[in-house]
């Protein structure tokens, strides 16, 4: 490790020590939010305390719109399995030495720090791969973080800030150029706009699928989300593991599963490819069977990536995070070993 890198990994363990200290989790819910807007980075930090209830303690810091994926999480809808597709962020943990990562205790023993009972170690989650160590670049981003918590929460447990958290209230903090200090403040949740790179289908699409029957089928649909699996040569060169995306095509109220693939991201050259071709796996499966009535989907980006082929072929689409013919495959192949 370089001396410049151990550096900055000791300067963020300080301050996550410091946090540790204040015992956040015995006066904060995950829905509590802390919010820093970042003007050095053009980034805001959403950060929520785990642990109140006992469980897993931990702060996890969520950069921009990876805030959407904790709110469908804490719909508490989302299948297990799927759990990883829907929580992206960094995460400071303070946890026992069996639940932490081989490489986080090598980046702890190379520190020269030592733990007793709990340990502290640093992971991202990111959509598509096993939670992995931080590289120095996220060391870096969670240091800015991890030290704007910090001040955020001392200024509840030291100044009294109230924040109304159950109506919906954040705590904002941000840095005033024309008063040269950082502000604490109540405030209401502030939710950056997602952005969809949406598929548009032409005329000749409208006018020739409307030619076709539509039938009394309900089609479950998905292939935005990835599985679980590890596959020993999806590995990158820093040493993580990727995951194969799942792409079904099922009925949902006999629960036949018309299609099923595993796909390597290796199989298409980029995101926007894969997207249109599954979008025309589905017209394709429409000219096979005709229009179904419905179509039902996981989360609201799948839905407004077809939207537009549901709107011109007049299909109903529903967004449910719980798809009952698919889930009841995955359920199957689960009682297999598989």
């Amino acid at each position: 490790m370089k001396l410049k890198d151990k550096e900055l990994w000791l300067e963020l363990y300080e301050i996550a020590e410091k946090i540790q200290k204040l015992e956040p989790w015995k006066y904060l819910w995950d829905m509590d939010l802390l919010v820093y807007l970042c003007q050095p980075l053009n980034e805001i930090f959403y950060c929520s305390v785990m642990g109140h209830g006992g469980m897993h303690r931990a702060i996890a810091i969520y950069q921009g719109e990876q805030i959407h994926g904790f709110f469908e999480l804490a719909k508490n809808q989302i299948p297990e399995y799927m759990l990883i597709n829907y929580q992206e962020c960094l995460m400071c943990n303070y946890i026992g030495r069996q639940e932490t990562l081989p490489k986080n205790r090598e980046i702890i023993k190379e520190l020269g720090l030592s733990f007793r009972g709990t340990w502290i170690s640093f992971e991202s989650f990111e959509k598509g791969y096993e939670p992995s160590p931080i590289n120095i670049k996220q060391v870096k981003i969670m240091i800015e973080a991890l030290k704007n918590f910090y001040m955020m929460f001392r200024a509840i447990i030291e100044q009294g800030i109230k924040v109304d958290f159950e109506n919906g209230e954040i705590l904002a903090r941000h840095y005033d150029k024309e008063k040269k200090l950082f502000l604490n403040y109540p405030a209401p949740l502030m939710l950056p706009e997602k952005h969809y790179d949406i598929i548009k289908a032409d005329d000749k699409f409208e006018k020739d699928i409307m030619k076709l029957p539509q039938t009394e089928m309900e089609i479950e649909y998905e292939f935005l989300n990835y599985v679980p699996i590890r596959i020993r040569d999806n590995k990158e060169q820093d040493g993580r593991y990727y995951y194969p995306r799942a792409r079904f095509i099922a009925e949902r109220k006999s629960g036949f599963v018309i299609s099923h693939d595993l796909i390597n991201k290796n199989d298409y050259e980029n995101e926007r490819d894969y997207i249109i071709e599954s979008v025309e796996l589905l017209i394709n499966n429409f000219y096979k069977m005709g229009r179904p009535k419905s179509i039902y989907v996981r989360d609201e980006e799948t839905k407004m990536y077809l939207k537009d082929i549901a709107d011109k072929a007049k299909i109903k689409l529903i967004v449910k995070p719980k798809l009952k013919a698919i889930d009841e495959f995955y359920r199957s192949l689960s009682r297999m070993g598989m």
